[in-house]
């Protein structure tokens, strides 16, 4: 049985280039439905009752502009043309990182984005307790309160496709965990030795791709190893904390998919 619907219920609709475009439903039957879209509102599209068409709400504006969701989970429809039109209109103001649930998910800007990465911004987050701002700090930050308050191991698992931005969000993430429990900031040559790290495994297992300039070639599972602050003046508490901070004292990193029976041809 066909779906009727309102005239001027707002839906989404296939798009050729776009994958959904935003459209209004003009009439409905049994037999088609007509719509009209934002693009085109003096043209007319008629489709099958069996089309795949989804609902939408209204874009919110606000003083600062069109207004967007930290949290995918907020959005009042939950589906494939709702969440791509959140991540795209989010992205295009430069907010990378948003939440769905517990999950952060990143879009690789291929730009530098000012004050994103700061180390005022990095201390604002070592500061304070986990906030539902979605940020690459925010979910480290997470994880290393998750181990000095419970005294637990925690994961931080990064996946996506080649030129997702892994490799630049694992050393963020290494880089706050590295500064979260150093006393007065200072980072010691342990620390500097970890995060020193990244760039000669790069230069051994990293290579220029199609789509990456940088893509690493292998796998990498890497486990930071921390210690309360032994033999410290004062004992560090942060905010929000109810254990000791602990500081970063080693690391060990293992490597995968470098087989030699995976080489077939090169690229």
């Amino acid at each position: 049985m066909a779906t009727h619907y309102a005239q001027g219920t707002l839906i989404w609709v296939k798009h050729e280039e776009e994958v959904w475009a935003q459209a209004e439903i003009v009439t409905s039957n049994d037999k088609e439905i007509i719509i009209k879209t934002v693009e085109d509102p003096n043209g007319r599209i008629v489709l099958g009752p069996s089309e795949p068409l989804f609902l939408r709400t209204s874009d919110v504006f606000t003083s600062e502009g069109l207004s967007v969701l930290d949290d995918l989970t907020q959005l009042t429809h939950l589906h494939e043309p709702a969440v791509l039109s959140s991540l795209q209109n989010r992205f295009d103001i430069d907010k990378i990182y948003t939440f769905t649930g517990p999950i952060l998910i990143a879009l690789n800007p291929f730009k530098m984005i000012p004050g994103l990465y700061d180390e005022e911004v990095l201390t604002s987050f070592i500061s304070t307790k986990p906030s539902p701002k979605p940020h690459v700090f925010n979910t480290a930050n997470s994880s290393y309160r998750g181990i000095c308050d419970r005294r637990k191991s925690q994961t931080v698992l990064i996946s996506g496709e080649s030129g997702a931005g892994k490799t630049e969000t694992t050393k963020h993430v290494m880089k706050f965990l590295a500064s979260a429990g150093a006393e007065d900031g200072k980072v010691t040559s342990v620390e500097k030795q970890v995060l020193e790290s990244n760039p000669l495994l790069e230069a051994f297992g990293n290579a220029r791709t199609l789509r990456n300039d940088n893509s690493s070639r292998f796998g990498k599972f890497i486990e930071l190893q921390f210690k309360p602050q032994t033999g410290s003046a004062t004992q560090v508490l942060q905010p929000g904390m109810t254990g000791e901070s602990l500081r970063l004292c080693g690391a060990r990193i293992r490597h995968y998919l470098l087989e030699k029976v995976r080489v077939c041809e090169q690229q």
